[in-house]
């Protein structure tokens, strides 16, 4: 399972159960917010529309980062949301040994997360909004649930997800 790409949601726990991946299973984590465009982040601070050639420009960014990681780290998982189904298999195409696992979450405690964010406090009329734009997945992917508090059921259920991964 050398490159895993956590995908879900704003607000479902991607960063934090790629930290965990880091901390707990030795894992090298790449935030792949760290490719954000500068017109992309003051979209989203200022909690306006991202466009399509917005998106485009950074899933270009976040391949080419990810495709560099992936040739350094034995073991790397990359976390984003990946809203689109045309990006999330424009990264397979690219990676096709990379394994999907979408991060889902109880609505009202995503909203919860992400008010409570410093970096994007966003409102909940800007996360449903963002909701609205993502696509259910067409792709091979596995599930993870982040409701629980703590890491400790989180590792349990990596563990068996690491199982299911021929």
């Amino acid at each position: 399972m050398p490159l895993l790409i956590l995908f879900g949601p704003t607000g479902a726990g991607k960063t934090y159960i790629g930290k965990l991946l880091e901390k707990e299973f030795g894992y090298y984590f790449y935030d792949g917010d760290s490719d954000l465009t500068e017109e992309m982040k003051l979209a989203l601070h200022s909690m306006r529309v991202i466009t399509d050639r917005m998106r485009q420009k950074f899933i270009t960014r976040l391949i080419n980062s990810t495709a560099k990681l992936a040739a350094k780290h034995k073991n790397l998982a990359v976390t984003q949301t990946f809203i689109k189904n045309k990006y999330r298999q424009r990264l397979l195409k690219r990676l096709p040994q990379a394994k999907f696992i979408l991060v889902k979450t109880k609505t009202d405690l995503r909203y919860q997360r992400r008010r409570e964010r410093a970096d994007y406090p966003w409102d909940e009329a800007y996360v449903k909004k963002m909701d609205s734009l993502f696509d259910v997945p067409k792709i091979p992917h596995r599930e993870i649930s982040n409701d629980s508090a703590g890491p400790e059921n989180l590792k349990v259920s990596l563990q068996r997800l690491f199982s299911t991964f021929s």
